[in-house]
């Protein structure tokens, strides 16, 4: 009887560790000024790292915070189960690919930039980019935006797997242009004590090209796990 009352402890304490890796969340995300970035003590802060805790501290799940290069990320986020991504955007190539919660931030605009001694460079609307080279993280939204606008990859659209190699690319004038937030880019010449001066707008993405920021659940995860954190995220919204 002994052994019998030990062998269903046992079972039963395995029954419970299973549950309970079934609920932890691995968060997933880039390092994206302002949403998801690391400060100068390498912590995760941003207006959507702030969001994105205190959604998921209320459904009392345990989790854990990771930074990728976005391309990993994005693998990550739709190839295996109980993943979060953030900050995503919620376009239609990726509607199928997650469970939702949007939105979680409200997104700046991006601006279209060249270094201001490329006096060769000359843009007055979005279809003159086509004539530039530029270069984007491969599968964001801007990837997408930059294909649809008529850019090819690998002749003048340069593919990469995160901003800061699309930004060093620009800087190093490997590229014409870069396809920047105005605070993401003031914060990178803040950080690397470049002038303003040196980098010049051209135009504004449109307004009508933007999809909200949200964080997803791989679509792999538990019903009961996404219920979850929809109830937690719906809880939020209310209180905004």
């Amino acid at each position: 009887m002994g052994n019998f009352c030990f062998f269903v402890f046992i079972i039963s304490s395995c029954m419970v560790n299973v549950a309970y890796a079934k609920d932890k969340i691995q968060v997933v995300t880039e390092s994206w000024y302002p949403y998801n970035y690391l400060d100068k003590n390498g912590d995760l802060v941003g207006k959507s790292t702030e969001k994105v805790k205190e959604i998921l501290s209320a459904t009392g799940v345990e989790y854990s915070i990771k930074v990728y290069p976005w391309t990993r990320a994005f693998k990550l986020a739709t190839t295996r189960a109980n993943v979060l991504i953030y900050s995503i955007l919620r376009t239609p190539n990726r509607e199928k690919l997650f469970y939702w919660f949007c939105p979680i931030s409200s997104l700046e605009p991006h601006k279209i930039y060249k270094l201001t001694n490329r006096m060769d460079i000359v843009v007055n609307s979005q279809q003159d980019i086509k004539k530039y080279t530029i270069s984007v993280t491969r599968d964001t939204f801007l990837h997408q935006y930059m294909l649809n606008l008529g850019f090819v990859d690998g002749v003048n659209l340069q593919i990469n797997s995160s901003d800061a190699i699309a930004t060093k690319m620009f800087f190093a004038g490997r590229v014409d242009l870069l396809a920047d937030l105005a605070s993401s880019m003031e914060h990178t010449l803040t950080t690397q004590e470049l002038d303003n001066s040196i980098v010049t707008a051209l135009s504004i993405i449109p307004a009508q090209h933007y999809a909200p920021i949200c964080m997803a659940l791989s679509k792999q995860t538990p019903i009961a796990l996404v219920n979850k954190v929809r109830q937690a995220h719906e809880k939020f919204i209310a209180k905004q």
